[in-house]
């Protein structure tokens, strides 16, 4: 009896390939495909976009094993509205195995949004959808984020099948033995049971709360439900395992400064921030970029070279310009507020040493984010390479100011 109580439930859960998550079919989408593209510069990442198929982790799979170019901080771009829902769920499991990283978005933009670009400066990274099945395939990202502009969406299952009686009431003289036939009420109940604990288990093993599948049952199958921001926090949905700190402390010799510390399951990248008293009271900010896989594979020479012909930093305001975009500034540093220059370190690490002169205060007490590039392009002849991103506190830095005076 157990033995046939296996096979009927594995029978079950192969029809689930039957199970759709989906947008409405008048918006639907061509078969997944995937592709590599570049973001910030020459950062290489996956844009996957089209409807889920049976065939699309096959052609996941297919697609990674012959790339290389995939690392640890690889991301995945997804932009779809759906489709089949073992195939979504397969797909999250790849992609964790791969330990790929998931976002919501495309690499075009869409010229009926030209006012919701990602606020990020040259990250050709636009505004995508990730609907239904996509939004179980986005839950095996390491770190997932869904992109300012773009939309995560979900709702209820549907089936895609045929009624058995009405076909062979209308055809009976045509065999369809390969069609996908709507189970009876009993049947239909027992498939629900078993998909939705299947759903379940799966969500639980991404690390993603599986209340989040309540969201299903607020919009039929032709209506979805867009969750907010909040929403996509508290379910832990969007996620990435960093550290970030701002914390006063003093070194061996009682030197008060302030330490920025940001950290992933990669790289630790630090900010000292200090008061220089050998003459009149000056702020340094002494940066160490760590290189470990940070990016891809990294060459540290080839950055401290390409620093050495310049930095520039660039920062954020809180209120976005006239046209919507984000209010982004940049200047270049002048060789007087280049302490130590850039260089290896033993470790193989980045190191420069920043005086912060009057005007660079000015940047950092009253900016949200604030980064330091390579003034001189990277290869990929547009942006300069990204030495630090830093959202600032302003409450401490105003502090380690007033305490240098």
């Amino acid at each position: 009896m157990g033995g046939r109580r296996t096979g009927f439930v594995a029978g079950l859960l192969s029809a689930l390939s039957g199970w759709l998550l989906g947008a409405p079919a008048a918006l639907a989408d061509q078969p997944m495909t995937f592709e590599w593209g570049a973001v910030y510069g020459d950062v290489p990442a996956i844009f996957a976009d089209g409807e889920f198929t049976p065939e699309t982790p096959a052609a996941l799979r297919a697609f990674l094993k012959r790339s290389d170019q995939a690392t640890p901080d690889t991301m995945l771009y997804l932009s779809s509205l759906g489709g089949d829902l073992t195939a979504g769920m397969e797909v999250g499991k790849i992609i964790r195995q791969a330990g790929l990283n998931t976002g919501v978005a495309r690499n075009t933009r869409n010229p009926a949004q030209a006012n919701t670009i990602d606020l990020d400066a040259f990250s050709r990274v636009y505004p995508g959808h990730c609907v239904s099945a996509c939004s179980l395939a986005f839950l095996g990202g390491v770190k997932r984020e869904v992109r300012p502009g773009s939309i995560f969406a979900v709702h209820q299952v549907s089936m895609n099948c045929v009624d058995k009686r009405k076909a062979l009431s209308q055809y009976p003289w045509v065999a369809l033995p390969h069609v996908n036939y709507c189970p009876d009420l009993n049947e239909a109940l027992t498939m629900v049971q078993i998909a939705n604990g299947v759903v379940v288990e799966y969500v639980r093993s991404m690390g993603v709360d599986p209340i989040f599948l309540t969201e299903m049952s607020k919009a039929g199958p032709e209506t979805i439900n867009a969750l907010s921001e909040d929403k996509l926090k508290e379910y832990r949905i969007v996620y990435e395992y960093k550290t970030e700190s701002w914390e006063f402390e003093t070194d061996a010799q009682g030197q008060f400064f302030l330490r920025y510390r940001q950290g992933n399951q990669w790289k630790d990248d630090k900010v000292e921030i200090f008061c220089n008293r050998l003459g009149a009271p000056r702020l340094y900010l002494w940066l160490v970029h760590d290189v470990r896989r940070s990016t891809g594979p990294i060459d540290a020479q080839r950055v401290v070279d390409l620093a050495a012909k310049g930095l520039s930093v660039y920062w954020q305001l809180d209120a976005q310009r006239p046209d919507v975009f984000a209010d982004i500034r940049n200047v270049a540093l002048q060789p007087y507020e280049i302490i130590d220059p850039p260089k290896v370190t033993e470790h193989g690490n980045i190191q420069v040493t920043i005086d912060l002169s009057p005007r660079l205060l000015d940047v950092i007490t009253g900016a949200r984010l604030f980064q330091i590039v390579t003034t001189e392009p990277d290869t990929n002849g547009v942006t300069g390479f990204n030495l630090i991103s830093i959202n600032l506190d302003r409450d401490k830095l105003s502090g380690i100011v007033r305490s240098c005076r």
